[in-house]
């Protein structure tokens, strides 16, 4: 009778540990899945924006922009912050990608993607700021020949994404800063 509770556990333990393995083996599975399809499709939306810019379709690029980038600013002042990032770049090299990093916070995916293109005086670097949204990704913050790359907060009360210089969120008006600023009591703007 010990011999078969001794199976029965043993039998028992195996087909856990079966378990335990399967369950472990789709959860890897479907992070990996995850960020490749991610990787795949945020550097499709960069390779896009970057192309337009290339080819002096402003508009197209502009449509890649998310709203934290669009309600900044007009189509007018990003074909002027646009031509003025492209001055000298008429004769370099295709972008390549040079470093990607992906991140999910508060129930949002974003990702830092750096591009370099080569030029008669050197490389030329930009980072664009990608963050999922409704299924597709949209281009957040753009940065050339900065050594930081693009940074963007995730506001922490309502989880959008908020420019590096900003004091408030956009959406919410939640305080940032405040702390490193020396601020104790900062007041939301009022809308």
């Amino acid at each position: 009778m010990a011999d078969d509770d001794a199976k029965k556990w043993l039998s028992c333990l195996g087909w856990g540990c079966l378990a335990i393995l399967v369950i472990s083996a789709l959860g890897i599975g479907g992070c990996v899945a995850f960020f490749y399809k991610g990787g795949s499709a945020a550097h499709e939306t960069a390779s896009r924006y970057l192309e337009a810019v290339q080819a002096g379709e402003y508009e197209t690029a502009f449509g890649t922009l998310g709203p934290e980038f669009t309600e900044s600013r007009s189509l007018e002042e990003f074909v002027a912050f646009e031509q003025a990032a492209q001055v000298g770049m008429e004769s370099c090299g295709e972008w390549r990608m040079s470093g990607t990093n992906f991140n999910r916070e508060s129930g949002r995916s974003v990702a830092l993607l750096t591009f370099q293109r080569m030029c008669g005086e050197g490389p030329v670097n930009v980072g664009l700021a990608l963050e999922d949204s409704d299924g597709g990704w949209v281009i957040q913050d753009i940065r050339y020949n900065d050594p930081a790359g693009p940074v963007m907060q995730v506001c922490a009360d309502c989880s959008a994404m908020v420019p590096p210089a900003a004091n408030f969120c956009p959406v919410c008006g939640a305080a940032f800063g405040s702390a490193e600023n020396g601020d104790e009591d900062v007041e939301s703007p009022s809308p």
